[in-house]
């Protein structure tokens, strides 16, 4: 396992300086046609929606269309949290490039998994499959199934069905999670924890971070260890191999 480098920076140095810390971590921004953005924004932790417009004003330095994507919930349609946590409002400081989509709304795609735990295959919004560029933008948190929620399980939120916890619940979403994170693979994943930003290019390294701000161990966590595994990895020598690059 190579040394992965992952930053925490303040919310406000995020903000301001993004083309600069993405650099850093390896991650070059190309001239590509779309990328996508998926924060959580229908469960129970949002991210900051500055973070968010940081986001997008990067992204648009080499990008030529940027997506906010997000899916049903039990708890919430994207349109109304796009409206009420002022993510319209932040699309319209970007004109017609930047648009924030209901994704459930899309086509749903069906992808194989490569070595499954419970999904053979899997059903995406087709403008996941279409984006050049997938950013991942979830707000860290406590979870009472999974433990923890974070960069990997917020691409559970890319699953198009309303009732999705129903659905998968049965099968064990730890599972699910980390048959997802075989077929996903965000390009970066910008953290919310709090007063601190995680970036990262890769979801595991980032939510082994994530669990210190949280007060979890990251070695409990089932789909954390489930990801490692379908990566022929151990989880404690990942966690051990990660180079944390704190700014003050």
């Amino acid at each position: 396992m190579a040394t992965s480098i992952v930053e925490v920076c303040s919310l406000e140095d995020t903000v301001e300086q993004l083309p600069e810390l993405c650099k850093r971590i390896g991650f070059k921004l190309s001239k590509l046609s779309l990328a996508l953005i998926k924060p959580n924004i229908c469960g129970l932790y949002h991210p900051s929606i500055s973070l968010l417009y940081g986001a997008v004003r990067f992204l648009l330095t080499g990008v030529r269309s940027v997506i906010i994507g997000e899916t049903r919930s039990m708890v919430h349609d994207p349109e109304d949290q796009f409206r009420r946590l002022g993510i319209l409002n932040l699309v319209k400081n970007f004109g017609e490039n930047v648009v924030a989509l209901d994704l459930s709304n899309d086509e749903w795609m069906k992808v194989k998994v490569p070595n499954p735990h419970v999904l053979r295959e899997i059903e995406l919004p087709k403008k996941v499959l279409e984006a050049d560029l997938l950013v991942n933008i979830p707000r860290a948190g406590t979870h009472s199934t999974t433990l923890l929620t974070c960069a990997s399980k917020n691409l559970f939120g890319l699953l198009p069905q309303k009732h999705k916890y129903s659905i998968y619940h049965p099968l064990g979403i730890d599972k699910v999670v980390a048959d997802i994170a075989q077929t996903v693979r965000p390009h970066l994943n910008i953290v919310d924890v709090g007063n601190r930003v995680i970036i990262g290019s890769d979801i595991l390294t980032v939510d082994i971070v994530a669990c210190k701000f949280i007060d979890l161990d990251p070695l409990k966590i089932e789909h954390l260890r489930l990801i490692a595994h379908d990566r022929g990895e151990k989880l404690e020598k990942i966690k051990n191999s990660i180079q944390v690059v704190t700014l003050k």
